[in-house]
């Protein structure tokens, strides 16, 4: 729980942490605990609780920031337009949200045939409809140009949209056009078009959008791209 440092002392600590917290057990594997992510400021163990199986994301000791409580609010935030994992809740070093069972979205376009078109088509809909609630209250992600860490796509085929750790509502908001700029010309943009004719070519729409944030010019966006 103290990574990478292995801290015992702190580790207890933020095991009372997690107890208080109303986790019942975190999973682990023959070789330690379970470890669902790992970035250079959190990790992400699985646990379980009353809610079932949660999502525990835990400072890094060698963090360059010092609190989860700023990925916290914005997480908060999100969720208020029901954007990304739901916020069960947290302390200056723990967020405990929902555990989103499925594939990053790079994999899981990857896997798909030309068969399975329309699904495509609708999960970047529900992608661009996440991000366009995430424009109109003003909070940008941050990351989503390259959104193949920051997407997942669950079994019921709902994207969520993960790591609200460099989110903002200061700097200007991006998020549609970011995640479209990561569909044309990202990691996963060969893949899209394998499968699906996504073409944009009326940037003055584009220009419109990042203009005014509104629906109408979200709607003729998305029936740009065909989606």
């Amino acid at each position: 729980m103290h990574y990478p440092s292995c801290n015992l002392e702190e580790g207890i600590r933020r095991v009372r942490e997690l107890e208080s917290l109303g986790i019942d057990s975190v999973m682990a594997t023959k070789d330690g605990l379970l470890l669902a992510g790992k970035g250079f400021r959190s990790v992400v163990f699985v646990g379980r609780s009353g809610e079932g199986l949660v999502a525990i994301k835990v400072l890094r000791s060698d963090s360059p920031v010092k609190s989860m409580e700023h990925e916290a609010r914005m997480l908060k935030i999100a969720n208020s337009v029901n954007v990304g994992p739901r916020i069960l809740s947290y302390t200056h070093d723990i967020i405990v949200m929902e555990y989103i069972q499925g594939s990053d979205i790079i994999s899981w376009v990857s896997s798909l045939g030309a068969e399975r078109s329309e699904e495509l088509r609708k999960v970047l809909r529900m992608c661009f409809e996440d991000c366009f609630r995430l424009d109109s209250i003003g909070l940008d992600h941050g990351e989503l140009s390259d959104a193949s860490r920051h997407v997942i796509v669950d079994k019921g085929l709902r994207p969520v949209i993960v790591d609200f750790s460099n989110a903002s509502t200061v700097r200007k908001v991006s998020n549609v056009t970011s995640f479209l700029n990561y569909i044309m010309h990202g990691k996963v943009a060969k893949s899209i078009k394998r499968i699906l004719d996504v073409r944009y070519q009326d940037m003055g729409i584009v220009r419109a959008y990042k203009q005014c944030v509104s629906e109408e010019n979200f709607n003729n966006l998305m029936r740009g791209l065909g989606l």
